[in-house]
């Protein structure tokens, strides 16, 4: 009886560590396995988001589109991640900004190189799988999902 106690106990123990190098690792957020980045089909346009997340927590995005050099590019965020969560923060300030059905459009000036580089802080109280899409024209599309935990 006590060594099946002490089993137990050693399988307790060796579940708790192996669950804190999960959570250190980002399986609850920030951390390798959380961290993402998505590619369109032509490599235009580069998403790097969280995989992973909690629910009220903030986490940043950070949207690459690749373009003419000095011609603005546009950007369509859709997706239910647009629609559950809140943006706090988008940096640059875009030139052009509204809305397009249940979309975001958004035109964004472009570099020398003619790179246009978004970032924004998103932040949702939904507990789930959400979908978000970015989209730079017909052929230039990058689909994407992030689970929150509760």
């Amino acid at each position: 009886m006590q060594r099946r106690v002490w089993r137990f106990e050693r399988v307790g123990w060796y579940s708790l560590v192996l669950i804190v190098l999960l959570a250190l690792a980002g399986l609850f957020g920030n951390g390798p396995l959380s961290d993402a980045q998505a590619v369109s089909s032509d490599g235009r346009v580069r998403v790097e988001y969280q995989r992973l997340s909690r629910t009220g927590s903030t986490d940043s995005m950070r949207i690459t589109v690749r373009g003419a050099p000095g011609k603005p590019v546009i950007l369509l965020l859709g997706g239910t991640l647009l629609q559950e969560a809140s943006i706090e923060t988008l940096q640059p300030e875009p030139q052009v900004s509204r809305s397009h059905g249940e979309a975001l459009l958004l035109e964004l000036g472009t570099s020398e190189d003619g790179v246009a580089t978004l970032y924004l802080t998103l932040r949702s109280d939904y507990v789930g799988t959400l979908e978000g899409s970015v989209r730079a024209g017909p052929s230039s599309a990058v689909h994407f999902t992030t689970f929150l935990y509760p």
